[in-house]
């Protein structure tokens, strides 16, 4: 439960911009709030950047450069971290929210769609120093054997993605405050699906597993190594999610919890392209992969459908698409 509440401060903001929707003197409250997680954020950053950049001029010779690159990679992390706060910052001012709303459909005077571009950013800032900083590490210490057990609990799954972005889905198109059952319902686009919408998300599943395998045969030709310690590193976090029991537990934390957030929530008012941005800078155990490519067109595919036919049919492609690549894993 160490994640759910570690996000409870963002649970809190997408709450209180709900609330300061409906009552606009809550409005300067939620921007303090929204500047002191970003200030949080920039100084997290900062400081990481700094400890880096101390170890990697503090590392010398030879015997030292891996140490020294992996100083530099927390360095680099830190530093991206610290811009992307100081972005959600920014994202909170008149002038920011109006030029971004050139780009994506949102509203820059509502404060749900204020509060959803900084935490944005901040997300970005989160997971690009994942990706930056500590995947590269994770690796170098699954090649080196010297890393500990880290598998998936199923608490785990409950937590994040499960719980924590079904929660932020919800919260954010107002559930408990704006909305009622029917209305969260109606918003996020999820009802009972028509025969050809199961139809259509059964194929687009197929599709996509076919994709899935396709993209492994060939990054086992181009690059076979990087498929080995992406595999292994993804084989030690979902290493207790196995089985009937694993592949289901993976596929509704993927059909549940992150369309409700990603498709339900985000996309209609972030548009898809952003979307699918932040929904391959949450997959940071892949890198700059062919992996990440495969998750961006999953992305993209299930965009496309939450657009097209509704929430309920991306649920079944993405809960099917999980389900049996754990299978089959």
């Amino acid at each position: 439960m160490q994640t759910l509440l570690f996000f409870t401060p963002v649970l809190a903001a997408i709450w209180l911009a709900n609330r300061a929707q409906q009552r606009p003197e809550l409005r300067a409250f939620l921007l303090t709030y929204l500047t002191l997680l970003s200030l949080g954020g920039l100084a997290l950053g900062a400081g990481t950047a700094i400890a880096g950049l101390a170890s990697a001029i503090s590392l010398q010779g030879l015997g030292a450069l891996l140490a020294g690159q992996e100083a530099g990679n927390l360095a680099l992390g830190g530093a991206v971290m610290s811009v992307c706060a100081a972005l959600a910052m920014i994202a909170l001012t008149p002038p920011a929210a109006r030029l971004a709303a050139r780009a994506i459909p949102i509203d820059p005077a509502q404060p749900v769609h204020l509060a959803a571009l900084s935490l944005t950013a901040l997300a970005f800032g989160f997971n690009l120093f994942q990706t930056i900083a500590l995947l590269p590490a994770a690796l170098s210490a699954f090649s080196s054997g010297t890393a500990p057990e880290i598998g998936l609990t199923y608490l785990d799954v409950l937590a994040f993605p499960l719980l924590t972005l079904l929660l932020s889905g919800l919260l954010g198109v107002g559930w408990l405050t704006r909305r009622n059952q029917d209305e969260t319902l109606a918003r996020l686009g999820l009802r009972i699906p028509t025969i050809r919408e199961v139809a259509i998300a059964l194929a687009a599943s197929a599709a996509l597993i076919a994709l899935a395998a396709a993209t492994e045969a060939l990054w086992r030709v181009i690059d076979p190594s990087g498929l080995e310690r992406i595999g292994g590193l993804s084989q030690a976090l979902l290493g207790n999610m196995q089985g009937l029991a694993g592949a289901v537990a993976i596929g509704l934390a993927a059909g549940l919890g992150e369309e409700f957030f990603f498709r339900g929530a985000y996309q209609p008012r972030m548009g898809i392209a952003l979307t699918t941005l932040l929904f391959a800078s949450f997959h940071t155990q892949y890198g700059l992969t062919p992996a990440t490519a495969l998750v961006v067109i999953v992305s993209l595919v299930l965009g496309v459908m939450r657009q097209r036919l509704s929430l309920s049919a991306c649920i079944i492609t993405h809960f099917t698409y999980n389900f049996v690549l754990v299978l089959l894993g």
